[in-house]
């Protein structure tokens, strides 16, 4: 049975890793497929998190995640009057701060809240994992191009965190991640280039 457990433990890893290659790929393509293959992501990953007691990524996946991929699906579906491709845009820079204050402020209350009462691995580094996903996934839903540069951020301190827990498939996923922002900041410039044009 501790075989089969095992078995399992490796093998969502490499299905979860394997889901939230295609899920960025499709995000950086524009294509909608991105958010019902999130919520597959989101589903597979929870046991990963769970057994490596990152209880801030896990409360990310579930309460954040799930319901943000099923916000973008509609919203990349329905979200313009004229039910056109939604564009790729800017996000304002009010919006910017706040984001940046909200990331700050949940990632210490929240860092402090698992620390305090939990046995979670480095709390505060996976509370603002939490809180810049967050913020990096609503401007995605959004389809604002500041996105690409907030998973950067994000996908650096992930690679860190999920080292010094043995996730190493996620370690080697969010490495991978990194220039896959890059590019798809580059392509979202594109779109926005040409939709100007």
């Amino acid at each position: 049975m501790e075989l089969v457990l095992d078995y399992w433990l490796i093998a969502d890893e490499w299905i979860g890793g394997a889901l939230g290659l295609v899920v960025v790929l499709c995000l950086i393509y524009e294509k909608v497929w991105a958010w019902p293959l999130g919520v597959a992501y989101v589903l597979v990953s929870v046991s990963v998190l769970y057994d490596a007691q990152l209880y801030a990524n896990l409360v990310l996946h579930l309460v954040g995640f799930l319901p943000l991929n099923l916000y973008g699906w509609y919203h990349w579906l329905f979200g313009t009057e004229v039910r056109d491709d939604l564009p790729v845009t800017r996000a304002s820079p009010l919006t910017l701060a706040l984001l940046g204050l909200l990331c700050a402020a949940g990632a210490m209350g929240f860092g402090w809240y698992l620390t305090t009462w939990t046995d979670a691995a480095y709390a505060y580094w996976d509370s603002g994992i939490l809180f810049m996903s967050l913020a990096a996934m609503w401007l995605t839903a959004r389809k604002q191009i500041e996105n690409w540069l907030v998973w950067i951020v994000v996908n650096v301190v992930s690679v860190g965190v999920y080292y010094a827990q043995g996730i190493l498939i996620y370690v080697l996923l969010y490495a991978v991640y990194i220039p896959m922002a890059f590019w798809g900041y580059w392509t979202w410039l594109q779109s926005m280039g040409r939709r100007l044009q």
